[in-house]
C-alpha cells in the first residue's frame, strides 16, 4: 500500500480512545517531548505508573481497584509538572460523573505528589471528542460550536480544583486531528500559553 493511501485510513468511529491517543501523541511526539507516566485506554489493563526523576524512570504498581485517570504525562524538562486527564466522548459525560472523575484525577495526582515531592504541580484536564464523521458545512460548525459553548458556560461552575482546568476538545477536519482549548479562569497564564503553542 502506498504511503498516501495510509494517510487516508482512519477509524470508522471517533471514540474516546481516538482523542486520548491524539492528545498523548501530540504532547509526546508531534509538538513536544512530554514523558508518558501512565495511559489507560478504555478496557485497557495498564497497571504501571512511571515517574521520571533525574532522567531515571521509577516504576510503581497501580492496582485494578485503584482510582485512576486516563492519562498522566510529565513535562520532561520540568519534572515537577504533571498533566492528569480524563477522556470522554461528550462533556456531558464529565458533568454526569464529575465527582468520580475529579476524585480519580486527584487520587492519582496525590499519589504522584507523595512519590515525587511537594514541588509537584498539577495540570488537570478533560479531553473531549467531537465526532464530526460525515458532517459538513453548517452542521459541522454547529456541532463543534455547541460543544465548545457548553464547556465555556460550565467549566468555571465546576468545583474548584488546584491549578484550574483545561478542556481539550478534539475533532477531525478532513484527515487531520484538530484541537480547541477551553481554560478555567484560574488556569495559570504561563501554562495557558504553553498549551496554546502545543495544540493550536
Amino acid at each position: 500500500m502506498k504511503f498516501d493511501k495510509v494517510l487516508q485510513i482512519r477509524p470508522k468511529k471517533f471514540t474516546e480512545e481516538c482523542v486520548l491517543i491524539s492528545v498523548y501523541f501530540t504532547l509526546n511526539r508531534v509538538k513536544d517531548n512530554w514523558f508518558l507516566n501512565y495511559i489507560s485506554a478504555p478496557g485497557g489493563a495498564w497497571q504501571e505508573l512511571k515517574i521520571l526523576k533525574n532522567k531515571i524512570e521509577h516504576r510503581f504498581y497501580v492496582g485494578k481497584n485503584d482510582t485512576r485517570a486516563d492519562l498522566v504525562m510529565q513535562k520532561e524538562n520540568k519534572t515537577s509538572l504533571f498533566y492528569v486527564a480524563e477522556a470522554k466522548e461528550f462533556f456531558r459525560q464529565i458533568l454526569n460523573a464529575r465527582k468520580k472523575i475529579d476524585d480519580s484525577i486527584k487520587s492519582i495526582y496525590n499519589r504522584i505528589r507523595k512519590l515525587n515531592g511537594e514541588k509537584t504541580k498539577p495540570i488537570y484536564s478533560y479531553i473531549i471528542g467531537i465526532d464530526t464523521t460525515n458532517l459538513k458545512g453548517s452542521v459541522f460548525s454547529e456541532i463543534i460550536n455547541n460543544e465548545v459553548n457548553l464547556v465555556k458556560s460550565l467549566i468555571d461552575r465546576l468545583p474548584p480544583i488546584e491549578g484550574g482546568r483545561v478542556c481539550i476538545l478534539t475533532y477531525w477536519l478532513g484527515n487531520q486531528t484538530k484541537f480547541l482549548l477551553v481554560f478555567s479562569k484560574d488556569f495559570p497564564e504561563e501554562l495557558r500559553k504553553m498549551f496554546e503553542t502545543i495544540f493550536l
